[in-house]
């Protein structure tokens, strides 16, 4: 770690405790609401807030209706199908468990870009694949006949909806602010998510409880709004490799409070599975800088 970059490492270490707290505030609010009312409100009340801040630090206007057309269609991969597969799964299984398969995220970014074209597959690439790939199985076949192994596919589907949204954005993301692509994938997301959330938010919304709305409150203002905006002021300043790194921390982090608020019990299997995944992520990491290295330097 180089002495200068300590802020962003400890605001790295803040980003994944507050994405680790994302699953049990979720799974508290959906003792109240439906899935579909709870994503709906999630991906809403980020959006007005992104929206707000976009408009008192960048203002950049998207320019041209080509990439308004470009963000809904991320919108569709990286907020709708992501939110209501990830949400939908909390009804099944546990909160320590959809995080630890969450932390296969860098593997299956990868996966999807040699899928596509947009990266060079290496054995040792391929190698940091497998290794993820049959940890997430290990969760998700465990109980496969059960919901625990439902809701675990689930999450490893989200993954693979968000893995495609990372992927198809880069260019959108080399040309404008994150912050302006982030407010309107959100907004997009937003619209996307009216249809599945209001009918059922509108029969529910006169019952919530006040633990339900302080819920919601934090689901919006801490892991979503807050947790977004440092990640993406870290990837500024430290290539997007170290960032992945810290998602280590979630699974930990979730599993210290899902089993005291909660009443979780870790499943024997979350350990095996859980190290394979990690494994596997780490070597995908260590594969893409080592190519990084290797990439000869364009003559001017």
């Amino acid at each position: 770690m180089k002495p200068g970059l300590w802020p962003v490492y400890t605001v790295l270490v803040v980003v994944q405790l507050l994405f680790a707290t994302l699953p049990v505030a979720i799974i508290v609010a959906l003792r109240d609401m439906s899935s579909p009312s709870v994503a709906m409100l999630r991906v809403a009340g980020a959006a007005v807030l992104f929206l707000l801040i976009w408009s008192i630090v960048s203002r950049e206007r998207i320019r041209s209706a080509a990439d308004y057309g470009r963000l809904a269609v991320y919108a569709l991969f990286g907020v709708v199908a992501n939110q209501l597969l990830y949400i939908t799964a909390l009804t099944m299984t546990t909160a320590t468990a959809a995080q630890t398969i969450i932390t296969a995220g860098p593997a299956m970014t990868l996966l999807v870009a040699i899928g596509l074209g947009r990266e060079t597959a290496t054995a040792a690439k391929w190698a940091g694949i497998a290794l993820a790939g049959v940890g997430a199985l290990l969760l998700v076949g465990v109980d496969l006949g059960g919901s625990a192994g439902l809701g675990n596919a689930l999450v490893l589907l989200n993954v693979a909806s968000f893995s495609v949204y990372l992927v198809i954005s880069r260019d959108i993301l080399s040309r404008y602010d994150p912050l302006t692509v982030i407010t309107w994938v959100f907004v997009f997301g937003a619209l996307g998510l009216l249809p599945w959330g209001a009918i059922s938010l509108v029969g529910e919304i006169g019952n919530l409880s006040r633990t339900a709305w302080l819920a919601m409150a934090w689901i919006i203002l801490v892991p979503t709004v807050t947790g977004y905006y440092l990640n993406q002021w870290a990837l500024k300043r430290v290539e997007s490799s170290v960032v992945a790194v810290y998602v280590y921390l979630q699974p930990v982090a979730t599993a210290l409070l899902a089993v005291p608020l909660l009443g979780e019990i870790l499943s024997p299997y979350l350990v095996p599975a859980g190290a394979l995944i990690f494994a596997g992520v780490g070597v995908t990491i260590w594969a893409g800088r080592r190519a990084r290295r290797r990439r000869p330097i364009p003559t001017p």
